[in-house]
């Protein structure tokens, strides 16, 4: 029964997805000739697709600085590879983030006796995509106070949100890092025992190791600012092939905030919810385009994830053979 519940959710989010899009086409929020634009401008969209390339082995690197500070050996080819896997499901499960759940589950296969460990390098390396996502956006709310401060109630409201979100965050983070804690050590050994709590605590010992690798830490950060960067220059790139005449201030406040509105779990590779959500925020700065442009950045974003598929096919055939540490991962053939 839980089997059927799961796949008419999935049918339902499948099919959510599909109704925004043909409602934006049908509506002309959603102009195919407009992307199709693209094509007619072949460097420019072999640059912006390249560039997502760059973004794929930057968000890899991050994941293995992190994965290298819990004390697990690996090396950067299969981080890209288990990355590429990670980047094939999120076509398939919802929203942006569904392939972190493939991640977390074949890491739980090739290291047993590190679980929580390796699983606690997903949880950490989205965080940190998060909070570059948050400091990239403060950045650029900051630096153009006439577009996000004193625009639309909406972009107003978003803009005023991430900086909150951001500062509060980044405070977090730096205690958590620096100062003791030690109460939180005594009260979750005192209610170890129980399922929960022992996860609970496992994740939280195996991140506290960053305590210990702060620069790490800090340079994750950094490698998310710069991909969300990217993203955003990936955008400006987009809106120019496909006809917007934006300004270039514009993209870097809007675009953080339909790429937050386009990773929430509501459909798969947060498709239709991110034409959508770019489609509203766009046209609050005179831009018609917005959708458009989401659509593209997820066409791009769909040819880096089938490129995925090999990877996952390779390791599906292998990984029911019985394996120590390195058994899935030695599968994969010519990386690292």
């Amino acid at each position: 029964m839980n089997k059927v519940k799961k796949n008419i959710l999935t049918a339902l989010k499948i099919a959510l997805a599909a109704g925004l899009i043909l409602y934006l086409i049908s509506s002309g929020g959603l102009n195919l000739r407009s992307v199709g634009r693209v094509m007619s401008h072949p460097w420019w969209f072999s640059l912006v697709i390249i560039m997502w390339g760059l973004l794929v082995a930057l968000t890899s690197l991050r994941w293995y600085l992190l994965l290298i500070a819990q004390g697990v050996s690996i090396t950067f080819g299969k981080t890209l590879a288990l990355n590429f896997i990670g980047l094939f499901f999120n076509l398939c499960l919802p929203g942006a983030t569904g392939g972190d759940l493939i991640k977390c589950y074949y890491l739980a296969s090739i290291y047993p006796n590190k679980k929580i460990a390796t699983i606690s390098t997903v949880l950490v390396d989205r965080v940190m995509g998060v909070l570059g996502l948050l400091l990239v956006g403060g950045i650029s709310v900051l630096a153009h106070p006439a577009i996000s401060l004193s625009g639309s109630p909406l972009i107003r409201t978003f803009s005023c949100s991430v900086l909150t979100v951001f500062m509060a965050a980044s405070v977090g983070l730096i205690l958590l890092l620096n100062l003791p804690i030690s109460f939180l050590d005594t009260w979750l050994g005192k209610s170890s025992g129980r399922l929960f709590w022992n996860i609970l605590l496992g994740l939280y010992q195996s991140v506290r190791v960053y305590r210990d690798h702060q620069s790490t830490i800090y340079f994750s950060l950094f490698l998310s600012a710069m991909v969300h960067t990217t993203i955003i220059v990936s955008s400006l790139i987009v809106g120019r092939i496909i006809g917007s005449n934006l300004s270039w201030r514009f993209y870097g406040v809007i675009t953080p905030l339909g790429l937050i509105a386009s990773a929430m779990p509501i459909a798969p590779a947060g498709l239709g919810v991110g034409e959508a959500a770019f489609e509203y925020l766009y046209n609050q700065v005179g831009s018609p385009l917005g959708g458009e442009i989401m659509a593209v950045l997820h066409l791009v974003s769909i040819f880096w994830g089938l490129v995925g598929l090999p990877f996952y096919l390779l390791v599906k055939k292998n990984s029911h053979q019985p394996a120590a540490e390195e058994a899935i991962l030695s599968q994969i053939k010519g990386v690292g």
